[in-house]
This record gives C-alpha cells, sequence and structure tokens, in this order.
C-alpha cells in the first residue's frame, strides 16, 4: 500500500492534490463516497507511540510519515533538506528561534516552514491510507477525515525505557524527557494555541504502562474500523480476494 507515497513522485503529488483540497473539500458532499482516513498520533517520549504508530499502519495497509515528511516538506518548500531537517528535528522548540538560527535563505521564515508542513500534512490527509507521527497533524487535518491518538505512559516508566533503550544513564534520561515534554508543548502552544495533553484533542488516549506496544495498536485499528466501518470493509474484501 505504501508504493503510492514513493519519494520520486511525493513532489508532483503533493502540488497537484493541493490544488484540488479546498475545491473537493468544499463540493464534498455527505452522500458522495467513502473515504478512507488518516491516523495521527501523539506521543509522549518513551510512551512508546512511534512503535504503536509503526503497527497501526502495518495492520491497516496504511503509509507511516515521520521524518519523510522532512523530504515533503523540503521538496514542497524549494529548501535545503538540511534547513527542513534541522528544523524538524526543533520543532517542539520555538520554529521562530531556530528559523533565524539555521535557515540560509532568509525569506524561509517561520511562517513558510508551517505552510509547507501544513500543505504536506493535508494533502496526505486529503489522500488518507496513512499514519502520520506529531508534528501537530492531529489539529490540522479535519476532525471527520481521521482517527486522532494520543499515547502516554508513567514517567518513571518512560525514563526507564529510554535509559534501556538508548544506553543512557536514568539522570540523563530524566532531563531528555523533561526537555522533550516542554518543547512538544511549546509547540503546540505557539503554533495552535492548544495544550497538547488535552485529552479533547483526541479520539483516543491509551497508557501504555501496562499494554504492551501489539495491544496498543490494536485498539487504535478497532477505532478506526468503529468510526470508518468503510477500512474494515476494504479489508475484508481483499483478503477474500487474496
Amino acid at each position: 500500500m505504501t508504493e503510492m507515497y514513493d519519494s520520486p513522485g511525493i513532489a508532483q503529488m503533493v502540488e497537484r492534490e493541493w490544488k484540488k483540497w479546498l475545491l473537493l473539500t468544499q463540493q464534498r458532499s455527505s452522500e458522495g463516497p467513502k473515504l478512507f482516513p488518516t491516523v495521527t498520533v501523539s506521543r509522549e517520549r518513551g510512551s512508546g507511540g512511534g512503535s504503536v504508530a509503526k503497527l497501526v499502519a502495518e495492520r491497516l495497509g496504511f503509509a507511516l510519515f515521520d521524518s519523510e515528511i522532512v523530504d515533503h516538506v523540503a521538496r514542497s518548500a524549494a529548501v535545503d533538506r538540511l534547513v527542513i531537517m534541522h528544523m524538524d528535528e526543533h520543532s517542539q522548540r520555538s520554529i521562530k528561534e531556530w528559523t533565524d538560527r539555521v535557515s540560509h535563505d532568509k525569506s524561509f521564515s517561520a511562517q513558510s516552514y508551517m505552510a509547507h508542513l501544513t500543505k504536506t500534512i493535508l494533502t496526505i490527509g486529503e489522500k488518507g491510507r496513512a499514519v502520520i507521527i506529531g508534528r501537530g497533524a492531529h489539529l490540522l487535518l479535519p476532525a471527520e477525515r481521521c482517527v486522532r491518538v494520543r499515547v502516554i505512559a508513567p514517567l518513571a516508566l518512560r525514563i526507564e525505557r529510554l535509559s534501556v533503550g538508548s544506553e543512557m544513564e536514568h539522570s540523563e534520561a530524566a532531563a531528555l524527557i523533561a526537555e522533550t515534554d516542554q518543547q512538544r508543548a511549546q509547540f503546540i502552544q505557539e503554533n495552535f494555541q492548544q495544550t497538547d495533553a488535552n485529552p479533547l484533542l483526541y479520539d483516543l488516549v491509551i497508557n501504555t504502562g501496562d499494554l504492551a506496544a501489539e495491544a496498543a495498536a490494536e485498539l487504535v485499528v478497532r477505532a478506526v474500523h468503529a468510526k470508518f466501518p468503510q477500512v474494515l470493509m476494504a479489508q475484508s474484501a481483499e483478503v477474500r480476494q487474496a
């Protein structure tokens, strides 16, 4: 399923689909064809949200978008990928701060970055069959076109997971998690005037403290099937044809 998002064609697809996006959303009626959704995954560092998102994409046959968005935004903006990558790595901080420090092209402002990020995410969302990790996607896409997931876990467990997974001291892992939490919250607040921990922004909030990634992914898949029955119908049809 992910071949529809191969890198050589993504720039052309973004430009083509973006031109139609507003017109399509205005023309679409409730009686129109049932389109396929996007799953957005917001996560606390160390919660296992990335692993959950990967499993969800595999089980639904959806394309997974994480660092790939760097390439898409760079193509859309016609800006050096290294600039976008550095901005994306620190996107939870003040985007303007990092733009001023990193960008060689002063015309590529914080507003330009957010405009191209928004353009890319909306295009992916219009096509559907995608899982997007982070980057405020749950606040950019229409609620009726996506399943918005938040993955959390107890702080002590998140510190332990990061410490073991990255082979770092607990104190270092704790400091990194605290910094990341603050950066991500700041990104959402500055760019969307929202609080990322607000449960009302999500369809499903999952605590992985006592749930394995596989079980958490199954909850998300069931939520997708419940909200968008056409996904389950399509998967059942594919199984029958196999």
